[in-house]
């Protein structure tokens, strides 16, 4: 009777994680697409940081990689390094200023 519901329970999570991971490769971006929006949102981050009279930093690509479920990039934008991981539809940043 046990050996019954154990089984049961097994199969019940292998659909569920097959459904998440099915679901993340679906809707993960693509490493070129997470890189322009991050790209994008850094130099408007350089842009509002930048005071009067100065020059606005560059932003710089450094790297990105395509995980199974998420993509992951590297930038610069002076001197400051960011990471940002997408994944699911959505990106989330790691800032230095933090």
């Amino acid at each position: 009777m046990k050996q019954g519901w154990f089984k049961r329970y097994l199969i019940v999570v292998g659909v569920i994680l097959i459904v998440l991971i099915a679901g993340g490769v679906w809707l993960k971006p693509s490493p070129e697409k997470l890189r322009e929006s991050v790209e994008a949102g850094l130099t408007e981050y350089a842009r509002a940081k930048t005071e009067a009279g100065e020059t606005m930093p560059a932003v710089a690509h450094q790297e990105s990689r395509d995980w199974i479920i998420a993509a992951s990039h590297v930038a610069t934008v002076g001197d400051k390094t960011f990471f940002c991981i997408g994944g699911f539809k959505v990106t989330y940043c790691q800032s230095p200023d933090a």
